[in-house]
């Protein structure tokens, strides 16, 4: 007797990845997160299975998603996310929105509040926002402190560019104004 085995054809992957976020974070009496707040985004496919997860902080463009994202930058702030299956079906962007409000403690009390990022007298534009803590991103450059020449006071504002860029309060542009007016000054000659 000859047996036959059917095999049925699987069906095609149609459908997007499940995808939410959670934001976390001590909160005030008005809901914002004080000091900052971590967004933890996920994923489930129960078809061909997550093939990937991106991120975008405010106005910055997509980032492949490799843990929860850090946001310190005092002010209000929107991570839209999305996640795609290994089908190629990318799920429709959403969105979480939040607030996040200084801790009430000053790192820097005798804080640099000038309007925009200047070092060396070259205006960079860039908006020298709270990072967080009381301190200003020029605080943070610090273009007076004493750097064993010109090269380090460069690697100094790109290590510290670098991180506002992680933590969402400078996107890649910001980072490079920045980062050019450094290497185009004086500081540490």
């Amino acid at each position: 007797m000859l047996h036959l085995t059917v095999v049925e054809p699987q069906a095609e992957d149609t459908t997007p990845p499940t995808v939410a976020a959670t934001v976390a974070g001590d909160q005030n009496d008005d809901g914002a997160y004080v000091g900052g707040a971590t967004v933890t985004v996920t994923a489930t496919d129960d078809g061909s299975g997550v093939a990937s997860i991106e991120y975008a902080l405010d106005t910055g463009g997509w980032t492949a998603y490799a843990g929860p994202v850090a946001v310190r930058s005092v002010g209000a702030h929107t991570v839209r996310y999305r996640a795609t299956d290994t089908a190629g079906n990318t799920a429709t962007e959403q969105s979480a929105t939040f607030t996040v409000v200084a801790d009430g403690t000053d790192g820097c009390p005798a804080s640099d509040t000038r309007a925009t990022v200047i070092i060396d007298g070259d205006d960079t534009g860039v908006a020298n926002v709270d990072t967080g803590d009381g301190c200003t991103i020029n605080d943070l450059i610090d273009e007076h402190a004493d750097y064993p020449g010109h090269a380090d006071f460069v690697r100094h504002v790109e290590a510290v560019t670098a991180a506002l860029v992680t933590g969402g309060t400078l996107n890649r542009r910001q980072q490079g104004a920045i980062v050019r007016a450094a290497a185009r000054s004086d500081v540490g000659a």
